[in-house]
């Protein structure tokens, strides 16, 4: 006789508690594995994911599927489709046609969907068909019990933690006439479900207690009273969630100084993808993960995730994040090459091939491997695809797979369905909060609940207390819980904890959990309070911007300019002002630079062209436009301009010169000719320096007068402008001859050599200074 499981890991915990008994271990399997097994389907093989939804795609193809709001095209499809085939299985699998729910539906609110599913699922099954396939759907109506495996394994003991579906329930009553069926199952307020779908089988349980059951003859063999729950619970509340790692591995520490093995703990996960949180901040390798490790983090995943984003968006970060995984302009231009084309299975086989390479070991796994070869022969079947269509096939796939954790700790992370089946002394659940638990079914997005449990199928409410049932089971089995979840503006925690009698939230200074998961930059090595040197600025080329970094901030300058620290940039933001700032500036000088005679039209036409050609994203395109209608007022200014008689003669241009012992350098944005006279112009798409002079000792920006210096070596400047892209103005230089005074004093200072880099007195220059961790200012920011 066969012991079945809901899960791998109650197997696994089964063989564990029987690893000192010298007698004969009966064979274990999951009751997922009982069911493929004891069933199967004459003349048909089993329809893989990507063949499911294409075929569910195809058999959409017909006009009135509009109405249920569920995109056709291909790759928003495919995100989507996971709703109606969890709609259809969840049918199949309660015996419940679309037939009986118009019955249900007494105020024929569901009719018109209804009338669409019904077709849609009808012509799904056709195509099934005709490939000779079959799937979760179709299989409660076309399975053959396979007797020869039943009888093989002679009988078996089920340990029930979970709710059966129709489709089950009838499936055990078929194997309870070949061969004799147990079953072990815990019945209280919150799987009381359980007994009604259990009286098939004429057996009548009351709640609090835990059976042993003969379900072939319908008899309780054995019935014991459930001990009552009155674990205490540590509860606490964190502000932001990264703050549960810490929460989380001070529990650990708290559970082994108890005692506690590690073995016996569990850190129990509401919300999966919290584990690549934890695995960041696991740097003892004290955890292992139960749900292995997803190959989205894989290398591979990772260059095929960047690779589809840098081609949809060709944005800066995207293409830094394809150098940073090394993927080279070669791969990058064959990517190029392909997108947007229908391509043979064998080139873009190749290509993926070539992808995987680039990192030897994970080239040799068999996984990678067998998903490829199984990708290959599934592309085999289909029509020529288009290459980013093919690209989200073999994303998705491997989105769904994952690895074991090899060389992991021996404390024990999971999600909360992998529980049941299995006891730990010490529970730890982070993300206790309403977003997770109760965890939200896709299953009810076409049915109201009213309609549901008229029909049968399983409620909103009816998945909550499976999930009470797991939730109470885990802590009722436990010596120690500890419970976390954020509590800010966009989080609460979830009404479970009252439900399942669990204390109200301890409060705890958050910055204890800081050391746990962060540096302490208070340690880290600054430099000294007082810099001294000696550095003659005449020695080196002088612009008005490293003037006015040495005038707002010594140390500043020391680093920049001596030390040559580079700034670390990141884009944060799919744009950056900056970006269009920079291209706005080139446009200009480009349209402006070809156009002898203007003609406002052709201008704002070419500067548009112009400036769509660097990005295609919807964000770049929403600034074009807003520049679009800015620089109206510029192309009315220039043609104004020019009828006047002004063109432009230089732009863009670099010049140097000789001033005071100083060499000044600058590039200037334009400089106009006009009845023998020179117009310097610089343009500014953000904020205008202020002109004014409110205070000599504060001024630090000389650009203007250091253009004028420049531009005086072509000829009599006669007038300084910042031109304002935004306000479509210009804003004319006033104070020339005050600013150029003031620009003599500071130069005359500092013909000296320049010996203390300091930092700067008032604080509000380092605001955004890039140096602002090595000045240990960090409060500023």
């Amino acid at each position: 006789m066969i012991e079945v499981f809901s899960t791998a890991r109650g197997v696994r915990s089964f063989y564990e508690k029987q690893i000192d008994s010298n007698a004969l271990l009966p064979k274990a399997i999951t009751i997922s594995e009982l069911e493929q097994k004891a069933v199967y389907v004459r003349g048909k093989s089993l329809a893989d994911e990507d063949t499911r939804v294409l075929l569910m795609k195809k058999a959409s193809e017909f006009s009135s599927f509009d109405v249920l709001n569920i995109e056709r095209e291909f790759l928003v499809f495919l995100k989507n489709s996971s709703y109606l085939f969890k709609f259809f299985e969840e049918l199949s699998q309660e015996k419940v046609s679309i037939e009986s729910l118009f019955l249900a539906d007494t105020y024929a609110e569901y009719e018109e969907h209804l009338q669409i599913l019904k077709l849609l699922l009808s012509r799904y099954v056709a195509l099934l068909e005709e490939q000779n396939l079959y799937d979760k759907i179709t299989l409660p109506q076309i399975y053959t019990l396979n007797k020869d495996y039943l009888v093989s394994i002679q009988g078996a003991r089920i340990h029930l933690d979970s709710f059966l579906s129709c489709y089950e329930i009838e499936l055990l009553k078929g194997i309870c006439e070949v061969i004799p069926l147990f079953a072990t199952v815990e019945i209280n307020k919150y799987n009381i479900k359980t007994v009604e779908l259990l009286s098939a089988f004429n057996l009548f349980l009351q709640e609090n207690y835990i059976y042993e059951l003969d379900l072939s003859k319908g008899e309780i063999l054995s019935k014991s009273p459930i001990s009552r729950f009155e674990k205490k619970a540590d509860v606490y509340g964190f502000s932001s969630r990264i703050l549960q790692a810490g929460f989380v591995f001070w529990q650990i520490e708290k559970c082994i100084e108890e005692g506690i093995e590690p073995e016996n703990i569990v850190v129990v996960l509401p919300d999966e993808s919290f584990a690549s949180v934890l695995k960041l901040f696991d740097r003892w390798r004290n955890l292992n993960f139960a749900m292995g490790e997803s190959l989205i983090q894989s290398q591979f995943y990772k260059r095929l995730s960047a690779l589809e984003l840098s081609l949809k968006h060709p944005e800066q970060q995207h293409i830094l994040r394809l150098c940073r995984l090394g993927v080279g302009e070669e791969i990058v231009f064959q990517a190029k090459q392909m997108y947007g084309k229908k391509v043979s299975f064998e080139n873009v086989l190749a290509f993926f091939n070539t992808l995987l390479l680039l990192d030897e070991k994970e080239a040799k796994e068999s996984l990678f491997k067998d998903t490829l070869f199984r990708f290959e022969a599934f592309l085999k079947r289909l029509e020529p695809l288009r290459f980013e269509q093919i690209l989200k096939l073999l994303l998705n796939r491997l989105a769904q797979q994952s690895k074991d954790d090899v060389g992991g700790g021996k404390i024990t992370v999971m999600g909360v369905l992998e529980t049941r089946g299995v006891c730990f002394e010490a529970v730890i659940v982070p993300d206790f909060n309403d977003e997770f638990i109760p965890k939200r079914s896709q299953k009810d997005l076409f049915l109201s609940t009213h309609v549901r449990a008229k029909s049968n199928l399983p409620t909103a409410t009816d998945r909550e207390n499976l999930q009470r049932y797991y939730y109470h089971k885990l802590f009722a089995n436990a010596k120690k819980i500890a419970i976390s979840h954020v509590d800010n503006e966009t989080s609460v925690a979830s009404r479970f904890l009252d439900e399942l009698d669990i204390s109200l939230p301890h409060s705890i200074d958050e910055k204890l959990f800081y050391p746990l998961l962060f540096r302490d930059t208070s340690k880290l090595q600054r430099f000294d309070e007082e810099i001294t040197g000696e550095y003659h600025l005449k020695n080196a080329k002088l612009s008005s911007s490293k003037l006015k970094t040495l005038l707002t901030c010594k140390r500043k300058f020391y680093f920049r300019y001596l030390l040559h620290l580079k700034e670390h940039t990141m884009p944060d933001t799919p744009i950056s002002e900056k970006d269009v700032g920079l291209r706005l500036h080139s446009v200009l000088c480009d349209v402006v630079g070809k156009m002898e005679s203007f003609d406002e039209n052709r201008f704002l036409s070419e500067c548009f062209q112009a400036l769509n050609e660097t990005n295609s994203s919807e964000i770049w395109a929403f600034h074009v436009f807003l520049w679009m209608e800015r620089l109206k007022a510029f192309a009315t200014n220039e043609a104004e301009k020019r009828a006047q008689g002004y063109r432009p003669k230089f732009l863009e241009q670099y010049f140097e010169t000789s001033y005071k012992g100083f060499t000044l350098e600058g590039k200037i944005d334009r400089v106009d000719e006009f009845d023998g006279g020179l117009y310097v112009v610089d343009y500014k798409s953000g904020k205008v320096p202020t002109i004014e002079i409110k205070d000599p000792s504060k001024v630090v920006d000389f650009q203007l007068v250091f253009y004028y210096l420049l531009a005086r070596e072509k000829g009599d400047v006669r007038g300084l402008y910042y031109y304002d892209l935004q306000e479509g103005v210009a804003v004319e230089e006033f104070l020339l001859d005050e600013k150029l005074a003031l620009l003599d004093e500071v130069l005359a200072e500092y013909s000296k050599p320049i010996t203390t880099f300091e930092k700067c007195e008032k604080t509000d220059a380092c605001r955004h200074c890039p140096y602002v961790l090595l000045c240990g200012r960090e409060e500023c920011v």
